[in-house]
């Protein structure tokens, strides 16, 4: 699977979405900006929960986000399995096909 061209593809449709909703999202990146300041939590440990909630609801779209900045801000493929275990002991078999995804994500993308 190829998961850099699937993320572009992602990257595409939400251009069209900015176009079609522009104050929409316009405050969802406002949002994100709060997400990403300073705070108590680095970031890293932000995309870890951010990570962990993408793989519960499977979303592969916010998966390869989250993934793609995890890697980008020093995360490190250790600290995605523990996530993965996480979601592996609160959510049984999909936290353990989407957990398989994620680390298959991690490794693939750039």
């Amino acid at each position: 699977m190829d998961f850099n061209e699937e993320r572009e593809l992602n990257g595409e449709m939400n251009k069209n979405l900015i176009k079609a909703a522009p104050e929409m999202m316009k405050s969802f990146g406002d949002l994100h900006a709060v997400y990403e300041a300073d705070s108590a939590t680095s970031i890293v440990e932000k995309e870890m929960v951010a990570i962990g909630i993408s793989i519960t609801i499977k979303c592969i779209p916010c998966m390869l986000a989250h993934i793609t900045t995890f890697k980008k801000v020093g995360g490190t493929r250790e600290q995605l399995v523990d996530v993965v275990k996480t979601c592996i002991l609160m959510n049984g078999g999909p936290g353990t096909a989407y957990g398989a995804k994620a680390l298959a994500m991690y490794d693939e993308l750039n």
